[in-house]
């Protein structure tokens, strides 16, 4: 009940910033372009005055993509089937888990942390809307709550990584470990896979809990004025392991809700042939609504958060 309650709180709040929903999602569209420039003015290159533009559109062509593959430097080097349809969401989520992103090429990795420092500092205006007692979102007070809190919303950043990078690393070692006995009395890969599935099950989970954790860190900043940044961290560890279900239970329920609206994306996306560019349209106008649909939950979630927060104090 309590879970319904807030997360309907919530809902009514983050409908009334549908302004502040709107500007995250045009900072993430800019971010975005910035790095879709420079890979469409490579494969613009590479496909030149051939027949290989028009295969791309109709499939995929890799016989074409081998060879891009091999003369690629730097971002375009991340170019590949795997980033087309809904092989995009999963080879993002296989890459989260297994923490492949270090692997990634230098100028992607100083991108990727500069937008997660961008969220950082967002976060702080998100937060500090949700906490007016008149729910009106103004741009000024918007990017004044993201300067307030930044720096400690940065050193929570530092926190949780050094915490988490740590934890993932000791469980991937004796993983490793365990692994090397079973592949050596397997008669078969079923068993590995069932290994390595439940591996990363253990492992999705840890980074959802500790970004729902960190998440309270951040409320109780914003509601508490905290400045003591590593003390609030383990109160926002004692809050949820007093309220397990309550916590968890609202967490899980607007992730929930995520997947669904991931899964119906990606079979309409898919269910469009973008052949012709009428077609191209509509697959774009739709991938861009799943991504404001997606920053609109992220708002969501800590609204709903906050309003659980103060109920259960």
């Amino acid at each position: 009940m309590k879970v319904f309650m807030n997360f309907a709180k919530g809902f009514i709040n983050t409908g009334k910033t549908t302004r502040m929903v709107l500007l995250l999602f045009v900072v993430n569209l800019f971010f975005s372009i910035i790095l879709a420039l420079p890979m469409y003015h490579s494969l613009k290159d590479s496909f030149g005055s051939s027949k290989v533009g028009d295969r791309m559109a109709e499939g995929f062509d890799y016989l074409w993509w081998q060879e891009f593959r091999d003369e690629s430097q730097g971002l375009e080097r991340t170019f590949s089937p795997s980033i087309l349809g809904k092989g995009a969401i999963l080879n993002n989520l296989e890459g989260l888990i297994q923490m492949r992103f270090f692997r990634l090429p230098l100028p992607v990795l100083i991108m990727g942390l500069l937008y997660i420092i961008l969220h950082t500092f967002l976060a702080g205006g998100i937060l500090f809307t949700f906490n007016q007692d008149t729910l009106k979102f103004k741009m000024k007070k918007f990017f004044n709550g993201s300067g307030t809190y930044f720096f400690r919303f940065l050193l929570l950043l530092l926190i949780s990584s050094v915490i988490l990078f740590t934890l993932v690393a000791i469980l991937d070692y004796g993983f490793n470990l365990i692994m090397d006995n079973v592949q050596k009395d397997s008669l078969s890969e079923i068993t590995p896979f069932y290994y390595n599935l439940g591996f990363s099950m253990i492992i999705f989970f840890l980074l959802l809990f500790f970004q729902m954790v960190f998440d309270y860190a951040r409320i109780k900043i914003v509601l508490e004025d905290r400045r003591d940044v590593l003390k609030t961290v383990f109160q926002a560890f004692g809050f949820v392991f007093r309220r397990p279900f309550s916590t968890l239970g609202l967490y899980y329920l607007i992730f929930l809700i995520q997947v669904a609206i991931t899964i119906g994306y990606i079979f309409l996306k898919e269910s469009i042939p973008q052949s012709d560019w009428p077609f191209v349209l509509v697959a774009f106008f739709i991938q861009q609504l799943f991504i404001f649909l997606i920053i609109w939950l992220r708002c969501l979630l800590y609204s709903s958060q906050m309003e659980l927060y103060r109920y259960l104090k």
